[in-house]
């Protein structure tokens, strides 16, 4: 009866604990000077900004003062243009890739160049190739091809390229930051016996993509955390103007206010984070309702695979 009473002490005094974290980091925590803590005229830089989250975080990092660089697509441009419209002195640079051959050995080289001549204090990690298909035997191999080569490669090499800049900034006592955006692989197993990995049917190789980013990213956090801020970033769903068919998925959110939850969250925390306080919830509530997740992820897959194999077929 003694150890059973302590044991319930404990778990009482740690779900206390879960409680207060949870109320604090979601709806008390306040934004920190970015500027103050990365350094003025510094530069940002982020990846597959061309709309959605990266957009989002360009337009966002530009309205706090930091210069940015965006790499992704074309359309990358349009976004610049609108950083330069809206807040004057900000610098920008744009280059433009196809992250579908981040593979070949010369695919970073004008990246790094950009990197070394700039005081990049930021490296938003943001860029994913959102793919489906049903049945998975016929998906096309470029499809696969394309969605690991955008899904793993980028982030890997970014980080690479950008750590030597960052410690030698930290010699020089200035603070830097990476935040990679990977998904919910998996959420927190309180004890019910539940399996803790959370992957969507019929999006295979993306969800292996992101799981591959997940923990790639705490691994490179668990040997840097000392040197600089580090946030592995694990949403749920994020509406961009690529995902408005998720708009009625539970806990759903729009990208301008999940930007200003992950920059709020910057020097502030470091770790994995969903980075909104409903995508946190659904992972606990998994533990509750197990035949819940599987019911809601397989609709959330349905959907996904829905609207991208009849965009990628017509």
């Amino acid at each position: 009866m003694k150890y059973m009473s302590l044991l319930i002490r404990y778990i009482i005094i740690s779900c206390l604990f879960m409680i207060i974290r949870f109320v604090h980091k979601h709806f008390i925590m306040e934004e920190l000077n970015l500027q103050t803590r990365y350094g003025f005229n510094s530069w940002a830089c982020i990846t597959g900004c061309s709309s959605g989250q990266g957009k989002q975080f360009a337009i966002q990092l530009a309205k706090r003062g930091f210069n940015i660089i965006l790499i992704g697509r074309e359309r990358i441009k349009e976004v610049e243009k609108i950083i330069n419209n809206k807040y004057q002195g900000i610098k920008t640079v744009c280059v433009v890739k196809d992250f579908s051959l981040s593979f070949d050995d010369d695919f970073f080289d004008d990246i790094q160049e950009v990197l070394d001549n700039r005081d990049v204090s930021i490296l938003i990690n943001n860029v994913g190739y959102r793919t489906a298909w049903r049945p998975y035997y016929d998906m096309p191999t470029k499809l696969i091809k394309d969605t690991i080569a955008v899904g793993t490669m980028v982030q890997c090499r970014l980080i690479q390229l950008i750590l030597p800049n960052f410690l030698k900034r930290k010699l020089k006592f200035n603070k830097s930051i990476i935040v990679n955006i990977t998904a919910q692989c998996v959420h927190p197993n309180i004890g019910f016996g539940i399996e803790n990995e959370i992957s969507v049917p019929y999006m295979s190789v993306y969800e292996a993509s992101n799981a591959f980013g997940y923990y790639h990213s705490n691994s490179v956090y668990k040997e840097f955390k000392d040197d600089i801020d580090y946030l592995t970033i694990t949403p749920g769903a994020v509406i961009t103007e690529n995902t408005i068919f998720l708009k009625n998925t539970i806990f759903s959110i729009d990208a301008e206010t999940y930007v200003e939850n992950v920059i709020r969250f910057m020097g502030n925390v470091n770790g994995t984070h969903c980075a909104y306080w409903g995508h946190e919830l659904s992972s606990i509530l998994i533990n509750l309702a197990p035949s819940m997740k599987t019911k809601v992820l397989e609709e959330v897959g349905a959907n996904i695979c829905k609207n991208i194999q009849t965009n990628i077929i017509n």
